[in-house]
């Protein structure tokens, strides 16, 4: 009786995975790492920067999000670590991440000295937008917002869902998954109207996820995700099923990324 039992439940518990819609059915059993906070900042203009560290991936993620129009993102020198970008996006009150001075190495800059390192999340408000901050406005879905990129798909009616991989740029594994995301969808729009990106990395043969965002109408999100070199996916969809047809064709929007060392 205890073995028709446990069959029995076994059987629903496969028939219900079955029931659920495709997009649920693969959430379900969607493998995905755990995100710890390390820093989030809030800027006067609106921008909000938050940093992540991924368990068991290590890898650490930067992410900005604003409205069109309103707040300007930063622009990231490619070239610097996460700290270096911390350090010049916050005033020397702000206490930095520990993690951050971890994955930057030994060579660490001198304004760390007058810094507080800390092993607890950041949590500020009320700062002044970066000086690397750039315009950007009603034109963000039809503009790169990176100084290149290795896909663009400008917004248009209909946009199809789609991934890019680094299999797809030369099959290199790459230290970073860089991904921009502008939701042209007009003010005020439903937030069920979003427009979705997501990240991952390669373990063992199957992607695991350590980043997901649903932008708003109206916004735009820029983030970054990696530490170490290794096989990276970005894929993008959007909250009206592609339908050309939604908000007489106003619900648009703009993605584009790159893969990079």
């Amino acid at each position: 009786m205890r073995n028709l039992r446990t069959a029995l439940g076994l059987t629903a518990a496969i028939a219900a995975v079955l029931l659920l819609p495709p997009a649920a059915a693969t959430a379900a059993t969607e493998e995905t790492d755990v995100d710890v906070q390390l820093a989030q900042l809030t800027y006067t203009s609106g921008l909000v920067v938050d940093l992540t560290d991924s368990r068991p991936s290590n890898d650490i993620g930067l992410v900005q999000t604003g409205m069109i129009g309103r707040t300007a993102l930063f622009a990231r020198d490619r070239d610097d670590s996460y700290l270096e970008t911390y350090l010049k996006i916050t005033p020397r009150n702000v206490a930095v991440p520990q993690r951050l001075v971890e994955d930057h190495g030994p060579d660490l800059p001198e304004e760390l000295r007058l810094r507080v390192i800390t092993t607890s999340p950041v949590v500020v408000d009320g700062l002044t937008a970066p000086s690397s901050a750039t315009i950007t406005g009603a034109a963000a879905c039809n503009f790169t917002w990176y100084g290149w990129t290795m896909w663009h798909d400008t917004g248009v009616p209909g946009l199809a869902p789609k991934s890019y991989t680094t299999y797809d740029f030369g099959g290199y594994k790459e230290r970073y998954a860089d991904s921009y995301v502008a939701n042209c969808t007009p003010p005020g729009s439903p937030s069920y109207l979003y427009a979705q990106h997501r990240i991952y990395y390669r373990l063992a043969g199957s992607w695991v996820k350590h980043f997901d965002s649903k932008v708003a109408p109206w916004h735009h999100q820029a983030a970054w995700k990696g530490t170490v070199k290794n096989h990276r996916k970005v894929m993008y969809n959007d909250g009206w099923d592609s339908n050309p047809n939604c908000g007489g064709g106003t619900c648009v929007y703009t993605r584009e990324g790159r893969f990079t060392s």
